[in-house]
């Protein structure tokens, strides 16, 4: 015979399941269709090769569990083709440069163009400290980062299934 739980602890743990979904929604609502798609495939190759995976056999560590799904979902680049598309991908990362100025409210604003040789942002900055000497400035850097590839076949984000 079990005891049931106190009514307490029920409405706890309920609404903590709701604050849950909740948190789920909101984490997916921030994602593109394409981060929805990668993770929704690895995530359901994931669940598959658990279930595959023998109940009295020692777990994989982490990183063998992604490797084993992206094995997989290449393996089956038909059923997961945002997976696969990754490897049709190229990226490339541009490391910029440029001067801040501190503005009177103690603030930092830009104050020059985008310079990929720090050499050549160095001068700018020695030109500048010498023709402004009551202000403070600075080098920052930026990365923008650029990917491009063609356009698997993007499953639109599944709607969160009714509380209940």
């Amino acid at each position: 015979m079990t005891t049931p739980l106190p009514d307490g602890l029920v409405d706890y743990l309920i609404a903590r399941d709701t604050q849950r979904a909740d948190a789920v929604t909101q984490f997916l609502g921030r994602l593109t269709n394409r981060e929805h798609t990668l993770m929704r495939e690895a995530a359901v190759m994931g669940y598959v090769q658990g279930r595959r995976h023998p109940r009295d056999g020692n777990q994989p560590k982490d990183s063998a569990t992604l490797r084993l799904v992206i094995d997989a979902c290449l393996t089956f680049a038909d059923l997961y083709p945002a997976v696969a598309a990754v490897s049709e991908q190229t990226t490339t990362s541009t490391l910029e440069y440029f001067l801040q100025t501190q503005q009177p409210d103690g603030q930092w604003g830009e104050s020059s163009s985008y310079e990929t040789d720090p050499g050549r942002i160095a001068a700018r900055l020695e030109r500048r400290r010498a023709q402004h000497p009551q202000w403070e400035h600075r080098i920052a850097w930026r990365t923008t980062t650029v990917t491009t590839g063609p356009i698997p076949r993007i499953v639109p984000p599944t709607p969160a299934p009714a509380a209940g």
